[in-house]
């Protein structure tokens, strides 16, 4: 059985690869680090499971502009099988001018231990400060 310490660091490592994923445009397995039926939720969009998750990624995350995003201050709460964690985030964009701050607030995630590890039960985007995006999506 492994220690909350272990726990938190495999959760920790699920909130990385979101962003590495994402941010290399592999979106088969940014889908893959959500349950079956995990949703992902924003301002501007939704879905639920692996692959509605991937294909919204792929219509919506374009190649350019080139973008990064962090996750940090995360606190991480465990109940067994499932778990809750808070982050801050920042997405940055490139531009012309240089790196732009593009959107910033909170991911507020549900995670579930399954038999293949931990995965986001619900992943969602709470924005507090926004600009440009860059993203192909439609008000």
């Amino acid at each position: 059985m492994p220690s909350p310490s272990d726990d938190k660091d495999a959760i920790r490592e699920v909130l990385h690869r979101y962003c590495f994923t994402i941010d290399r445009h592999q979106f088969a397995d940014l889908g893959e680090l959500f349950a079956a039926d995990g949703e992902w939720i924003a301002p501007y969009a939704r879905a639920t499971g692996p692959q509605a998750i991937a294909a919204l990624m792929t219509r919506n995350v374009p190649v350019t502009p080139g973008r990064m995003h962090f996750t940090m201050n995360t606190v991480i709460s465990l109940d067994g099988d499932r778990a809750e964690a808070e982050s801050n985030y920042l997405v940055v964009l490139q531009s012309t001018g240089g790196l732009v701050p593009s959107v910033c607030g909170i991911y507020a995630d549900v995670l579930m231990r399954t038999s293949s590890g931990w995965h986001f039960r619900r992943r969602e985007l709470i924005h507090q400060l926004k600009g440009e995006m860059g993203l192909n999506i439609r008000a």
